[in-house]
């Protein structure tokens, strides 16, 4: 009974844990994508105010990849990698007055996307500062140390078949703690997020030498 309630709570947290690896990366394509169309709209725009968007949109695509990234990765992800290129671009279309009916429309859709941005920002960076709660940690990783002591309980005729019986559930524990290590890190070790989408799509000739 200890091993099937241990069983379901680490499937829980496993679980838990995999799906916040996975809403994490929609935040990121999502912040992504929204930064491209920005991109696209400000094809609509005059030239000058066109340059200025585009250099505020590059500067914080490499702000999230070179600056955030590597601080979310050490779990201290700050705002303030971007934030200087963000306030840029909101100042660009606080400033700009669309002289045509097709430069409002695309107007609107890029101060739109802009605050999409902002808005998976601040989720890309919660996600990023989130960790298991102490409990389930406790349950976690507690539990598997007086769940492995007890299978020395099951008496077996042979020693090797119980070695072997304990080293299984050793193996098996030891392996879904691993998962658990790498899941509770969205953005470090071999399972994290990816910047990929900040690199590719209409954000690609940001990254171009």
């Amino acid at each position: 009974m200890f091993g099937a309630n241990y069983g379901i709570i680490l499937a829980f947290v496993i679980v838990t844990l995999w799906t916040q690896l996975d809403d994490t990366e929609t935040i990121v394509a999502n912040e992504a994508t929204s930064a491209a169309l920005i991109t696209r709209d400000a094809a609509a725009f005059p030239q000058p105010v066109r340059a200025r968007l585009d250099s505020a949109m590059s500067g914080y695509v490499h702000a999230v990849v070179e600056d955030q990234w590597p601080r979310m990765r050490q779990r201290n992800p700050s705002y303030g990698a971007t934030e200087v290129h963000l306030q840029d671009a909101f100042r660009v279309l606080q400033t700009y007055v669309p002289q045509s009916p097709a430069q409002q429309v695309f107007y609107e859709q890029a101060v739109d996307h802009l605050d999409d941005v902002a808005s998976q920002r601040r989720a890309r960076i919660t996600m990023a500062r989130q960790e298991l709660p102490p409990l389930l940690q406790a349950l976690a990783f507690g539990g598997a140390l007086v769940l492995i002591p007890l299978t020395f309980l099951y008496g077996l005729r042979k020693l090797r078949v119980q070695i072997l019986f304990v080293a299984s559930v050793a193996g098996l524990i030891g392996f879904s703690l691993l998962l658990v290590f790498f899941l509770g890190r969205p953005f470090s070790g071999d399972l994290s997020v990816s910047p990929a989408p900040c690199r590719e799509g209409a954000l690609a000739r940001y990254w171009a030498p």
